[in-house]
């Protein structure tokens, strides 16, 4: 037995404290392990690595499948179902996550820690009245450590963790604003496109109607060979014109489907809601808050100047659990209590240049806060009168439309009356249809641009009803 004893450097009865403690950190608890096995990739994220306290949920949310194909889509629902999955999006997240796990940890650290300590071993000493012994050391100790105070570094970097939490969360409204601009930006495009295609389908029924009417003209002898053939080249150019526009819109559909990650329904005219005006001119985007916050974390984290001359103070309070020591020492303790207070003062300015980078760390944090503000200011400013000039140029085509329109009705008939020739009905016709393409553009412009303003101004999301 005591051969047994001298081969084991650790007896198992000091042991037991140290093994009952990892077997209650390590282990996950047993409702966690109640349900069916999870998959090799979502295990990791489900077992906790401490009982009591709950894993972080995953950064990926489930997939949204599309509306049926008969189902039209808009671009508010379009936004709804994608976002959460965005790439931007998720990574926005799972930084937030991150900064809300660094704030726990900066809090943890003004808390105390509790520690079990087990020390086994065997070493040759002298004692004055027993001479030359073997003594087999067999002990055990719980004990309680804690930063009173560091000098405020502690808090300091908690305040600045608060703050980086809070510049997470706009760094995720951030993400979704620019995500759902870019997708928007996409959808406008794929609206002007069909909105192009309404006036050539039009004008390739008409042109065709004519070509047809020419046709029998020419065929009676009331019109000439070359007015049918003027006919022909007029419907061919309205037929290239439509296929092109198909095209396009097979391209832009395809381009949004693969942005989206996900098929694309039927898309719907973009519906924004009206944003009251103050908040055009207060409000302010994720990219402008979250530099904002950044600059407030950088200068929560200076020390102030008392933090240089600030001692360190720590309290550990120490308990025996048990004592196999053979042979026992003279005196034994079992438990104490200490507080220590330390002064650490580098010679060569360590503490004071610490303090100097921070300083300038959180200049240069505002002065990028300064920049990101000023450069949004700048592209509000300018979208005013571009606005402006759309909103003038729309209505005015708008009236230019109604008047093609009549002229078209009266062109069409002085033709059949003789009174007007092929080649001014033809013309007149293209210029009712350019007129129609400029106004497309211009409605087109006129949305991208009201867009961007909300979305300088973080009010895009909540304008297509999904929120902030």
């Amino acid at each position: 037995m005591k051969k047994l004893r001298a081969m084991v450097r650790f007896p198992p009865p000091a042991l037991a404290p140290s093994l009952a403690l990892l077997l209650m950190v390590w282990l996950p608890p047993a409702a966690a392990q109640a349900p069916a096995p999870l998959p090799a990739e979502a295990g990791a994220d489900q077992v906790p690595f401490l009982p009591w306290l709950p894993p972080a949920p995953p950064a990926v949310p489930a997939a949204v499948l599309p509306p049926p194909d008969s189902q039209a889509e808009s671009l508010a629902d379009l936004l709804a179902r994608v976002l959460p999955r965005e790439p931007q999006v998720r990574g926005a997240q799972a930084t937030r996550q991150v900064a809300e796990e660094r704030r726990l940890q900066a809090r943890s650290r003004l808390g105390p820690a509790l520690y079990l300590q087990v020390n086994g071993g065997q070493g040759r000493e002298t004692e004055i009245l027993r001479g030359d012994i073997n003594r087999t050391t067999d002990r055990a100790e719980v004990g309680l450590r804690w930063n009173l105070f560091n000098a405020g570094n502690d808090s300091a970097e908690l305040a600045g963790t608060e703050r980086d939490v809070a510049a997470a969360d706009q760094e995720l409204r951030r993400a979704r604003e620019d995500s759902a601009e870019r997708i928007a930006e996409t959808y406008v495009e794929l609206l002007y496109i069909q909105s192009q295609l309404v006036p050539a389908a039009d004008r390739l029924v008409a042109v065709r109607k004519l070509t047809e009417q020419v046709r029998q003209q020419t065929e009676a002898g009331r019109a000439s060979a070359a007015d049918a053939t003027q006919a022909e080249a007029s419907l061919l150019d309205a037929d290239i014109a439509h296929e092109q526009l198909l095209a396009d819109q097979a391209s832009a559909r395809a381009k949004l489907a693969a942005l989206v990650g996900t098929e694309v329904r039927q898309v719907l005219p973009v519906v924004l809601a009206a944003v009251p005006p103050d908040s055009l001119k207060t409000g302010q985007p994720g990219l402008v808050a979250a530099a904002q916050l950044r600059a407030q974390a950088a200068r929560e984290r200076v020390r102030p100047p008392v933090s240089l001359l600030a001692p360190r103070i720590d309290l550990e309070v120490r308990q025996r659990v048990s004592d196999r020591t053979s042979p026992p020492l003279t005196t034994q303790q079992n438990g104490n209590w200490q507080v220590t207070a330390r002064w650490d003062f580098p010679v060569m300015g360590e503490t004071i240049s610490r303090r100097n980078e921070g300083m300038r760390r959180a200049e240069a944090a505002e002065a990028e806060a300064d920049r990101v503000a000023q450069g949004v200011r700048a592209d509000l400013q300018s979208l005013d009168a571009r606005i402006a000039i759309a909103e003038r140029a729309v209505a005015v085509l708008d009236r230019q439309l109604l008047q093609y329109d009549q002229l078209l009705r009266a062109g069409e008939l002085q033709f059949d009356a003789g009174r007007r020739s092929l080649q001014q009905l033809i013309a007149l016709r293209d210029s009712r249809y350019t007129i129609a393409q400029r106004r497309a553009e211009q409605a087109q412009r006129l949305l991208a641009a009201r867009m961007r303003q909300l979305a300088l101004t973080g009010q895009l999301l909540p304008a297509l009803g999904l929120g902030s």
